[in-house]
């Protein structure tokens, strides 16, 4: 999903250069959600387990460009086969003779509030003379999201006006969660740091348990400042709730990539084998706080090192700049 994010910052320099033009997004239909009400894409198109038939699609269209993001081998024969007159993709000794216009990738960032990969996806623009600008990923919620989300909310006896945190409890896999008893001792901080707010904690339905292993291990303060029941259904509804809080803090992840691109105040925690540098974009630096365990102790690998103290001075900061 944040792979989806970051290719969608192309689209408005697009549209900007091409006003008339139609864009489609060729993508997994699984992740199209998260690109839901993006005004600047015209048609989705989903990959298709046979790929004779996504690329019967693609030529249906008769498409005069084509930039190919993922520059795989399957990506690349489909966009030398399109009929595309303009084809962009990276370049690879192994597929730079699909495309007319092969990138090389620049090794230094230009910005330091984006990242290589965000750049990486602006520099497939060169060719057709749109220079580089910060460009962020952004997600757009629908009018009816955010009245169903106001009633989530309500449903939970809160309101948008109250001091809600959102929580990215836990990551993907286990490699990227950052510890459940620091997890716990920073609830614990934040609750007490911050005793009118509210916590909405967000994890997978996989992971229900995993999050009433942590609920118990909490005092009773921090419970009654944390929603216990809180749900939401889908990738969707939980963008929208995030919408109407006035932070995240959490594990970095889609959670945290959907926050920055709500334009939602983001407190990161960093994996060990997660490098800032190709995640911590933000068009809020001013408040955006990102921590790696290596700002700490160098050339740690050991997520246990990474100890709930050191966010400490960082997380005040950042709940005194978003929490009244």
């Amino acid at each position: 999903m944040g792979d989806v994010l970051v290719t969608s910052t192309i689209l408005s320099l697009l549209k900007n250069k091409y006003p008339k033009s139609e864009i489609s997004f060729l993508l997994e239909e699984k992740h199209s959600q998260i690109l839901i009400g993006n005004p600047n894409i015209d048609h989705f198109l989903f990959f298709s387990n046979d790929s004779t038939k996504t690329l019967s699609e693609i030529k249906q269209y008769k498409f005069d460009l084509v930039i190919d993001l993922y520059s795989k081998i399957e990506t690349a024969i489909i966009t030398f086969f399109s009929g595309a007159k303009t084809r962009i993709g990276f370049f690879k000794k192994y597929t730079q003779f699909f495309y007319n216009y092969p990138v090389k990738r620049s090794t230094k960032v230009k910005s330091k509030n984006t990242t290589l990969g965000i750049e990486h996806r602006l520099q497939m623009l060169e060719p057709l003379g749109i220079q580089f600008q910060e460009v962020f990923p952004k997600v757009y919620i629908q009018e009816d999201e955010l009245k169903n989300a106001q009633q989530i909310l309500d449903e939970n006896g809160l309101s948008s006006t109250d001091n809600l945190i959102m929580i990215s409890t836990f990551g993907s896999s286990e490699e990227k969660t950052y510890p459940i008893e620091y997890m716990v001792e920073l609830l614990e901080y934040i609750t007490g740091y911050k005793s009118n707010a509210k916590i909405l904690c967000n994890y997978l339905p996989s992971q229900k348990k995993l999050f009433g292993t942590l609920y118990s291990q909490l005092s009773d303060r921090a419970k009654s400042s944390i929603i216990k029941n809180f749900d939401t259904k889908n990738l969707r509804e939980f963008a929208a709730v995030t919408s109407l809080c006035k932070c995240l803090i959490g594990n970095e992840g889609g959670a945290t990539n959907v926050s920055k691109s709500l334009d939602i105040p983001t407190f990161t925690i960093f994996s060990p084998h997660i490098r800032k540098s190709d995640w911590a974009w933000t068009s809020k630096p001013e408040v955006d706080k990102f921590l790696h365990i290596n700002d700490f102790v160098k050339n740690s690998k050991n997520y246990s090192d990474f100890k709930p103290s050191f966010l400490k001075t960082d997380l005040e900061e950042f709940l005194d700049q978003t929490i009244v």
